[in-house]
């Protein structure tokens, strides 16, 4: 209980404006108790006093026989006891009141006050006694300490009700700063203190509800920078990936033409077997470099288009119109192959894109499916409604072909021949193309082969 009241403001301020309101109402108390008796007994003397010499002089006046009436209510009045004596000290009248003469203990306990007085009536000297109980006085005092239990428990109620009021009006506010405080250091920002006062405690609570504010809206700042700081993280581990496995898919798509060119002159040079046909072999060395300068212009394209200075060129295109150029351009190889075009392009909004790139991106899709169409099948072109896609016929990709189908140097053909395919970059680019001018794209099986669409943002 000790560690609870040490820890407790609000018991800490209810037992001590308890012992406060009952220490004040206790000296209250006993002050009345000491001196409003006092005040009482002097009061009485002060009227009994009066009395008895304003009575002496109507007496002297008059004389005691026309004062009777006068002597009586003195005794009533004052609760006491009046006898005149002559010279000899003979009494000649006494009166006394009946309540003196009933107050028993009381009037043996209570204080006396005895006045006398000397007049002259038909030449004799007469002398006037009265003696007075203050009854009052000790009645007082005895109501006063009867009543002592009913006060005692007065007082107590009163400290207590009015204890725990001013407790709860001056500690209940600090309880809930408190509080507030507490989820603060825990950030919990979701609170608001609920007290409404323009005192110092409520300028207090109203600078706690504001921090609380700013600081949620720094944590969800915070927060928000702390998530987009999360996701360039990985998206730099992931292009850091792409780069390793680009840069060693790189060496090892540059090493076998090396191979080849560097055995072939070394063939050459030393004359060895066919090789001394030089005229022969110098066309193949020829072609050999032709195909890694295209190779690393397209390892060139990719990268610079990687990088986070790339901008695109953007100008208003007509993708319809860069579709029907790139079928053109493989007429030629269609007929070879015998291969069937369909086309359906209507007229659509302009698209603002790079122009080069997106003719990049539609003669790599229109490429690939007349190279990897079978004879006698057909390639269906279609560009509207915001969307485009490319669709050869006769092939379908396996699940784990589609998933990679994006990645640099990679190819359907295990053998990665020449002759069955390209370099692998050419899906790779169009992919970052397409990334580039934020456009959706995905590659799926069909029922008759396998389409790659485009959605325009």
């Amino acid at each position: 209980m000790k560690k609870k009241i040490g820890e407790s403001i609000r018991w800490k301020t209810f037992l001590g404006l308890l012992v406060l309101l009952m220490a004040s109402c206790v000296l209250i108390y006993g002050v009345v108790l000491v001196f409003l008796p006092k005040n009482y007994h002097a009061a009485l003397e002060s009227q009994v006093t009066d009395d008895f010499y304003t009575l002496a002089e109507d007496i002297e006046q008059t004389g005691w026989q026309a004062q009777t009436q006068a002597l009586l209510a003195f005794t009533l009045q004052n609760n006491a006891a009046v006898w005149i004596a002559d010279g000899a000290g003979r009494e000649v009248f006494s009166v006394q009141s009946v309540s003196a003469a009933e107050t028993g203990q009381d009037a043996e306990a209570a204080p006396v006050l005895s006045c006398v007085s000397t007049f002259q009536e038909d030449g004799q000297t007469y002398q006037l006694f009265a003696q007075a109980a203050l009854v009052a006085v000790s009645q007082s005092y005895g109501i006063l300490l009867r009543l002592l239990p009913l006060v005692a428990g007065i007082i107590l109620a009163v400290s207590v009700v009015g204890a725990a009021l001013c407790a709860r009006y001056y500690a209940q506010p600090l309880v809930t700063i408190s509080d507030a405080a507490r989820r603060m250091t825990a950030l919990d920002m979701t609170w608001k203190c609920e007290v409404n006062r323009r005192d110092e405690i409520g300028v207090l609570a109203a600078s706690l509800n504001e921090m609380s504010a700013r600081l949620r809206h720094a944590m969800d700042d915070l927060t928000a920078a702390n998530r987009q700081l999360t996701k360039e993280i990985e998206r730099e581990r992931e292009q850091e990936t792409q780069r390793v496995e680009f840069f060693t898919a790189v060496s090892h798509e540059l090493k076998t033409p090396l191979a080849i060119l560097k055995g072939q002159l070394e063939g050459m040079i030393y004359q060895v077997g066919a090789y001394k046909d030089r005229d022969a072999y110098l066309r193949r060395c020829l072609q050999t470099a032709n195909e890694m300068e295209s190779l690393v212009k397209e390892i060139l394209s990719a990268a610079r288009m990687g990088g986070s200075g790339f901008r695109l060129e953007r100008t208003e295109l007509d993708l319809g119109q860069l579709l029907r150029k790139a079928c053109q351009q493989f007429q030629g190889q269609m007929a070879d192959k015998q291969l069937a075009l369909h086309l359906d392009i209507r007229p659509a909004a302009p698209f603002l894109g790079d122009r080069r790139l997106m003719e990049k991106v539609c003669t790599n899709l229109v490429g690939n499916a007349v190279a990897y169409s079978p004879a006698g099948a057909a390639v269906t072109v279609v560009c509207k409604d915001g969307m485009f896609s490319v669709e050869n016929t006769g092939v379908h990709l396996a699940p784990a072909d589609l998933q990679r189908i994006f990645t640099p140097f990679y190819r359907v053909d295990k053998s990665r021949s020449r002759n069955s395919g390209g370099s692998g970059l050419g899906l790779y680019i169009t992919k970052t193309i397409l990334d580039h001018h934020a456009i959706r794209y995905s590659m799926a099986n069909t029922e008759n082969g396998v389409r790659f669409t485009a959605f325009l943002p």
